[in-house]
């Protein structure tokens, strides 16, 4: 079902009008699809459904409703539909949204966001720092090979990942000392493919450091600040162990994400395969606090505490596939990620909003779009001036 279809069905059941079938087509469609025309949601958590539901029947009266007639809802005794119900209007606001971005329709973009249509998203880019101290802008480095010394190659392959290559060469305890460092700035993501071939994605504003050579040391150690998402390869004799802030995470081979960020109150690591050793020394103790993961589980660490608790892994490795996806996040929570992946500045005016805020959009999306969409709920509004964000 394209996004036209899918209005036309969401606005026949807004007014009563659809089928069963035609309910059953727009529920499987609004749960199943990966449309991006119809990925933007956003609701603010303290209102209750009839809130949600009014406020967005005003939106899709006022910029929906093309041959001008009213759109009516009726109440339904049943909750799954009541649901769906609230399901149909986002989807007819959200594709509607769509309609306006790509026809240009004068006045759907405000003037306090007109800056906005000018920041792009991020896009891939980092520095390389070698235990010299030469660094190596990858973003302007041809493809190719960009170090090479006696059993160790380093090379930027076609997709811009780096590539590590090592041949008949072993480390010594001291290298750890002697580390590598790939780092990302705002507005910059990079994939790593490290010495001993595990990967790693590290998100805007973070850098993992590194041996340029792991075999020959009893762990293969790096130390990460930010957010990276790992696909470590399986080595029983070597643990992999990342050290991130006041967190160590020992692991063999899995995949998990870590968010580790200076600005961030807490650390969170999300296990998706495998099972991590996740550990930190507590206030006033010497002896390490340890916990295992599973898959589907977040560790959180915040205030000398460590919690494990099921995990919303979609959320979590949402950047990595391109997308935010924000659940039940404070507006501050949401700009600081808007401000390392757009490189932008971000200011506050009067109180700051306590309302929470849950939804999902494309990172290659200007940063105009996104803040249209906040602006939505009625509950937020931005200007932009150059590469400033003011928050009302």
């Amino acid at each position: 079902m394209n996004k036209e279809e899918a209005t036309g069905l969401a606005k026949k059941f807004l007014e009563g009008k659809a089928t069963s079938e035609e309910k059953k087509q727009l529920h499987g469609w609004s749960a199943l699809t990966n449309d991006e025309e119809a990925e933007v949601v956003f609701t603010s958590e303290p209102e209750n459904a009839e809130q949600v539901k009014s406020r967005l029947f005003e939106r899709i009266q006022a910029k929906i409703d093309f041959d001008g007639s009213p759109v009516h809802y009726k109440n339904i005794g049943s909750r799954l539909w009541y649901r769906i119900a609230t399901a149909a209007a986002i989807l007819l606001v959200a594709g509607s949204s769509m309609y306006f971005y790509t026809t240009g329709t004068v006045g759907f973009f405000k003037d306090n966001l007109a800056d906005g249509r000018n920041i792009t998203a991020g896009k891939n880019t980092a520095v390389l720092t070698l235990a010299n101290g030469r660094q190596i802008d990858l973003s302007a480095a041809l493809n190719g090979q960009l170090v090479k010394e006696p059993g160790l190659s380093i090379t930027k392959a076609a997709d811009g990942q780096l590539v590590y290559e090592i041949k008949g060469r072993t480390g010594t305890a001291g290298d750890d000392g002697h580390l590598n460092t790939v780092s990302t700035p705002k507005g910059g993501q990079y994939k790593v493919v490290l010495p001993d071939g595990s990967k790693v994605w590290l998100n805007a504003a973070s850098s993992i450091s590194f041996p340029s050579v792991f075999s020959g040391l009893s762990h293969r150690k790096v130390q990460l600040n930010g957010e990276a998402y790992f696909e470590v390869k399986k080595d029983k004799s070597h643990p992999f162990v990342v050290q991130a802030g006041q967190q160590k995470i020992e692991v063999l081979g899995t995949h998990f994400n870590v968010n580790a960020y200076t600005d961030e109150h807490r650390i969170k690591t999300t296990l998706l395969e495998g099972s991590v050793r996740v550990g930190f020394v507590a206030p006033a103790q010497t002896v390490p606090v340890f916990g295992i993961l599973k898959p589907g589980q977040q560790s959180i660490l915040a205030d000398g505490a460590m919690n494990i608790i099921p995990a919303d892994t979609e959320e979590a490795l949402a950047w990595k596939n391109g997308y935010f996806k924000f659940n039940s996040e404070s507006i501050s929570s949401i700009m600081r990620k808007l401000s390392r992946w757009y490189d932008v500045e971000v200011v506050y005016e009067g109180e700051l909003s306590k309302d929470r805020f849950g939804g999902t959009i494309s990172r290659n999306k200007n940063v105009a779009d996104v803040l249209e969409m906040l602006e939505s709920t009625k509950l937020v509004t931005f200007k932009v001036e150059g590469r400033k964000i003011i928050v009302k």
